[in-house]
């Protein structure tokens, strides 16, 4: 036998030996699991599993279970079926309000920390509980998980990007909290992203709804896109537009004095106007001075008006924490929250580019 012959029997002896010793599951003999949510009771959790049931067409089947811990509860959803429970292809972790606002400590150091988890895991909150929330789903196509909702609107840059990467990077990190999405029921019974939940520690502290949640993104600086509503005014009468972000820059310059800091948000934006009203001449370059004076003022005094209730509310989703202590040789987290966080303060400087205004109205 040739050199190369022996070489390739030997991958293919080791290719077996690997693929013999692989976690194996037949997809028609297991229940994977989609989506899971929590619900706090007295008899600790409950417990709600999501899955496409394939001999059913694809149609979202549910899986409920009661138990003192949370890993006792997936053991649960196996003592209720024929087919073996498996949540290695978990893509949304979820929890009710009233849950997130007791703490999720427990899910952080278990369902997250599990190596089998996607670090792309989406996480959530709801408004209703996770029971409420998944019958809703029941009998629905697998389209309609709320994980491809959420997925959806981050690609398109509409609402701001979180995973279970970035949760458990500000959750251990120093200097810097976690946030989620905020979903509820709407009127016609279908999920909706109302907003985003802001935690302290492991507990939801604050929810910013949906204008909120634009500005936020907006701060983050990660992916500037979107819609802006705003007001335009002639001196005489009001009317409403639409500033849409095509792209844009952001970045932050810090002055960390001790005991007193400075952060300015330096924002680079390109877009342009629509839907604004008929009487708003744009072709006149006086109405387009006045039109970006007053976008401008409205864009700075919406980030400032957040910036302020972040603080107020003592939660910093930011990372301002650690912006400063990134750039002080002594730096105590426990003093910083305690005594100087809600005096920082914050600069917005714009420079806004308006181009093709009105295009295709």
């Amino acid at each position: 036998m040739s050199r190369a012959l022996r070489r390739l029997a030997a991958s293919c002896l080791c290719l077996s030996v690997l693929a013999g010793c692989s976690n194996e599951g037949i997809v028609d003999h297991i229940r994977i699991v989609s989506v899971l949510g929590f619900d706090k009771n007295e008899a600790g959790y409950s417990g709600t599993a999501l899955y496409a049931d394939y001999a059913g067409k694809g149609k979202i089947t549910t899986l409920r279970a009661n138990a003192k811990q949370t890993n006792l509860v997936l053991n649960e959803f196996d003592l209720q079926s024929a087919k073996h429970v498996r949540i290695e292809k978990l893509r949304m972790l979820f929890f009710s309000k009233s849950l997130a606002e007791q703490g999720i400590s427990s899910f952080l150091k278990t369902i997250c920390k599990d190596p089998l988890i996607s670090n792309y895991l989406i996480m959530a909150v709801s408004e209703e509980s996770a029971a409420a929330l998944s019958e809703s789903l029941a009998g629905k196509e697998s389209i309609e998980l709320p994980y491809h909702l959420i997925e959806h609107n981050m690609r398109r840059g509409t609402i701001p990007l979180s995973n279970l990467s970035t949760v458990l990077f500000d959750y251990y990190g120093t200097g810097r909290d976690f946030s989620v999405p905020y979903l509820r029921l709407n009127g016609k019974g279908d999920i909706e992203i109302a907003g985003y939940g802001i935690f302290k520690d492991d507990r939801l502290k604050l929810v910013l709804n949906r204008n909120e949640m634009l500005h936020y993104k907006m701060l983050q600086g990660k992916y500037l896109k979107g819609d802006i509503p705003f007001t335009v005014s002639d001196g005489k009468r009001e009317g409403s537009a639409i500033f849409s972000i095509n792209y844009g820059k952001q970045y932050k310059t810090v002055d960390a004095e001790p005991n007193k800091a400075q952060i300015n948000f330096n924002f680079q934006l390109n877009g342009m106007v629509k839907e604004y009203p008929e009487w708003f001449d744009l072709k006149d370059e006086a109405y387009n001075d006045r039109l970006l004076a007053q976008l401008e003022a409205q864009i700075r005094d919406k980030l400032s008006s957040l910036l302020l209730k972040l603080q107020e509310e003592k939660v910093d989703p930011l990372g301002i924490g650690d912006l400063v202590r990134s750039r002080r040789r002594s730096w105590s987290e426990e003093q910083f929250y305690a005594a100087e966080y809600s005096n920082v303060d914050f600069g917005i400087r714009l420079h806004l580019r308006i181009s093709k205004s009105g295009i295709g109205e």
